[in-house]
């Protein structure tokens, strides 16, 4: 690592038009294959489109589908921020390099 801090937090604590990067799944075992399932794996982006009010539901943008789920749920991914900023500066510098190329 290059000396710079991870911001490692839960989903469920990501502000609506936020994205992370999916590092961990945790929790009894139905509830983590679950999330699995509906795509939230390790290495995927996440992003928050909005949250109901009165602590409903938050609506999350996962391999481009809307997927729906309470906090409690929510609260079983882990992710990263800065993975996310990483990884889109990675992206950005390959294109260049291709385009110069």
């Amino acid at each position: 690592m290059d000396g710079a801090a991870v911001n490692t937090l839960r989903l469920a604590d990501l502000t609506p038009g936020k994205s992370a990067v999916v590092t961990a799944i945790s929790g009894a075992g139905r509830v983590a294959s679950r999330l699995m399932e509906m795509g939230f794996v390790p290495g995927t982006i996440v992003e928050v489109l909005r949250r109901a009010p009165f602590g409903g539901p938050v609506q999350y943008r996962v391999h481009g589908c809307s997927v729906s789920m309470r906090s409690a749920e929510a609260s079983c991914v882990s992710v990263e921020t800065d993975s996310l900023q990483n990884r889109t500066a990675c992206r950005a510098s390959s294109q260049l390099e291709l385009a110069a190329g």
